[in-house]
C-alpha cells in the first residue's frame, strides 16, 4: 500500500490526540494503540483528498472503534481476577510538560477512570469528547449517530454522575508530590501515626495483581489496616529485597511512585488526593500493566533505597 507524505503528516499531527481519546475511553494503553493503528489503516485506505477535516474524520473513526471495543472489554473485566485497575498511562510526549504544570491532569487520573467505567460506552464517549476535549454536541452527534439534543441530555447525565462520585478538587503537581513523599517517608520510618494523618477518614486501597502477582484481593476500606499494610510492605522490602528502590515518576497526569526490585518495576502506586488528604491508593502489581515503565526507563526524579 502506498500513501502520500501529506497523509502521513496529517495523521501524525493528530496521533497524540487520538491516543489520548482512546486511552480515556478504554483504560488500556495497548488497546488504545490498537485503535490508533486501525485508524491509520483506514486512513491510508480512504480517499483523503475528499476529507475536509482530517482531525474530525480520524476522531470519528477512533471513537467508533473504541465504542465497539468497550462492549467486549466489559465482559473481559467481569472475568478479571481480583480488582481491576486501568493500565498506567505514561505519556512520554507530555511527561515533562506535566512535571512543570501547575495542576495535575485529572482527566487521566485512575480515580476518574474508575468512575467512567460505571458509565455506558456512549455516555463515556460523550462525556470525554465534550467535557475533556471540548467538542460540540453537533460533533458528538456526528460521531455517535444520535441527535444533538439527545447527546446533550446524555452528557448532562454523565456529568452529574461523575461529579457525584468524583467531586472536582484542585491539586497542584507540587502538593501532590509533597504528599507522596510524606507518605513514603512515613512508610520507611515505620511510623503509623504520621501515616494515618495523611490518610482521609474513608481512605481506600485498590490493588491489581491480575492473578499474576500478589495483591490485596478486594478493596480495603479500613485506613488503620491500610497504614499497617504499607509500613510492613516497605519494611520487608528494605530488609529483604536486594536492590530495592523507590522512584518518583509521572504517570496518569500526576506524580506516582514505582517500587523496583533488581531494576524491575514490581509496583506502581498512585494517589487520589482531596483536601490535602489521601483518599485512595491505587497499586498496580500486574506485570502486564507495568511494561511501559520498563520501556521508558526512569522518571524525572530518582530515589534509591537498599542494596
Amino acid at each position: 500500500m502506498t500513501f502520500s507524505d501529506s497523509q502521513v503528516a496529517a495523521f501524525e499531527e493528530h496521533r497524540g490526540l487520538l491516543t489520548g481519546v482512546a486511552y480515556r475511553m478504554l483504560g488500556s494503553v495497548s488497546d488504545a494503540e490498537d485503535m490508533v493503528q486501525e485508524a491509520w489503516l483506514r486512513w491510508t485506505g480512504a480517499d483523503t483528498a475528499e476529507v475536509k477535516s482530517p482531525k474530525s474524520w480520524l476522531l470519528t473513526v477512533v471513537s467508533r472503534l473504541c465504542l465497539d471495543r468497550m462492549k467486549s472489554a466489559r465482559v473481559q473485566r467481569e472475568q478479571y481476577y481480583g480488582t481491576w485497575l486501568p493500565e498506567p498511562y505514561v505519556d512520554a510526549s507530555a511527561e515533562q510538560a506535566s512535571v512543570h504544570a501547575e495542576q495535575v491532569d485529572e482527566s487521566v487520573s485512575i480515580a476518574l477512570m474508575l468512575v467512567l467505567e460505571k458509565l455506558s460506552p456512549e455516555e463515556r464517549a460523550g462525556f470525554l469528547l465534550h467535557e475533556v476535549f471540548g467538542h460540540s454536541y453537533e460533533d458528538i452527534s456526528d460521531i455517535l449517530g444520535k441527535p444533538a439534543a439527545n447527546c446533550r441530555k446524555m452528557v448532562s447525565r454523565a456529568r452529574e454522575r461523575v461529579r457525584s462520585e468524583k467531586p472536582r478538587f484542585t491539586t497542584t503537581h507540587q502538593e501532590h508530590e509533597e504528599l507522596l513523599k510524606k507518605f513514603l517517608d512515613a512508610c520507611r520510618a515505620g511510623e503509623l501515626e504520621p501515616l494515618l494523618d495523611l490518610l482521609g477518614e474513608n481512605a481506600t486501597l485498590h490493588s491489581d495483581g491480575g492473578g499474576k502477582a500478589s495483591a490485596v484481593p478486594k478493596v480495603l476500606h479500613d485506613r488503620d489496616v491500610i497504614a499497617k499494610f504499607f509500613v510492613n510492605v516497605v519494611r520487608v522490602g528494605l530488609a529483604s529485597a536486594e536492590g530495592f528502590e523507590t522512584r518518583i515518576t509521572t504517570f496518569n497526569g500526576a506524580p506516582g511512585l514505582l517500587l523496583i526490585v533488581k531494576g524491575q518495576p514490581v509496583t506502581a502506586l498512585s494517589l487520589d488526593v482531596q483536601d490535602g488528604k489521601i483518599q485512595a491508593i491505587f497499586a498496580h502489581r500486574n506485570p502486564d500493566k507495568l511494561r511501559l515503565f520498563e520501556e521508558q526507563g526512569s522518571g524525572h526524579e530518582h530515589e534509591e533505597t537498599g542494596g
